[in-house]
């Protein structure tokens, strides 16, 4: 299957995409606000990068749907402040996104870059700077391999700009750890095949929120299955009122948060559900099934370590569920209005 294919070749990848950022040299002209947009999984990346660029660059950086900049411009964009406005499409024709750079070309405090898969399109035209992984070429509708390479982009480009080598030096250990991760699939079927596991949460706060996102939108792609995320300490704030022991709730855990994270395990284990770790566990740190990231590289580093988790999770359930996951239901793999 398509699908499964791009899944396990991410490590391979991802050796590529380092190669081709580490090449490339940036405008590092100094901007008030960057402002990282997409569509669906391309926003939730962009959720990821935005917090992920802040951190590592101490820049205002957010993440706004791509339709919001044309249908709202003035809730976002100001005209006394100086943006950089980073557009991520897989296809780079997506119709949100080329709105949205069209509404907003010319403006003097906006400069753009696009991040795509494809270089010869309306999208990588619009824009000052272009990031173009075009080795990736995906024929499965869901996006895999191009989620982690683009997000893996733009981690190196937030460590470029910035001067971090301490980070770079991380972030070049990712494509091995993530092939590794690959071979980690298969304990995953004590929840992708019991069919008492009905319904999915995925809790990340952080960059980790938009892995979260895009994990509940890979399960929901290929298997139409009941899931939502959240930020971990949000979960208890209403949504945990639907845990039972039909429930399986997957939590991207990192040093900052696993201290909380432990005691929000015990609750969610006293109401029946069944609990997942991915993440710098520590051996105090007690769930029903966990997936230990490396020590290598910090948390932030090791975003794109966890991703092959969840699509391995949503790959295997829509398998158990007698699902296509290279044509899941009423998705193309481009969406454009007409």
């Amino acid at each position: 299957m398509y699908t499964y294919n791009e899944i396990m070749a991410q490590g391979q990848k991802l050796e590529r995409t380092k190669d081709i950022v580490q090449l490339m040299t940036f405008n590092e002209d100094a901007v008030d606000v960057v402002l990282f947009t997409g569509c669906g999984t391309s926003y939730y990346l962009a959720i990821a990068a935005a917090r992920y660029y802040q951190t590592v660059t101490g820049a205002f950086a957010i993440a706004v749907p791509a339709s919001e900049l044309f249908l709202h411009t003035d809730t976002f964009i100001l005209t006394h402040k100086k943006y950089l406005i980073i557009g991520i499409s897989r296809s780079g024709t997506t119709s949100e996104i080329i709105m949205s750079l069209e509404h907003l070309n010319g403006a003097k405090n906006i400069r753009t870059m696009a991040v795509t898969c494809n270089s010869d399109t309306p999208m990588a035209r619009l824009t000052n700077e272009l990031i173009a992984l075009n080795d990736i070429s995906e024929k499965s509708v869901v996006m895999t391999q191009s989620f982690s390479n683009m997000l893996y982009a733009l981690q190196l480009y937030a460590a470029k700009i910035s001067g971090r080598t301490d980070i770079l030096e991380q972030l070049e250990k990712i494509p091995a750890l993530v092939q590794s991760a690959l071979g980690n699939g298969q304990q995953l079927t004590q929840v992708t095949e019991d069919a008492s596991k009905k319904r999915f949460i995925f809790l990340g706060s952080g960059a980790y929120n938009g892995l979260a996102k895009e994990a509940t939108l890979k399960l929901k792609e290929m298997t139409q299955t009941e899931c939502e995320s959240y930020s971990n300490l949000e979960f208890r704030h209403g949504p945990i009122s639907i845990v039972d022991k039909e429930t399986v709730v997957i939590i991207f855990t990192q040093n900052e948060t696993e201290e909380y994270d432990q005691a929000l395990v015990k609750d969610i284990q006293k109401l029946g559900g069944f609990v997942v770790i991915i993440g710098i566990a520590s051996e105090e740190l007690e769930a029903d099934l966990i997936f230990k990231l490396s020590a290598e590289v910090d948390d932030l580093n090791r975003l794109v370590e966890a991703v092959p988790y969840f699509q391995l999770l949503a790959y295997q359930h829509a398998i158990f569920k007698g699902r296509n996951p290279d044509k899941p239901r009423n998705l193309t793999q481009v969406v454009k209005l007409s």
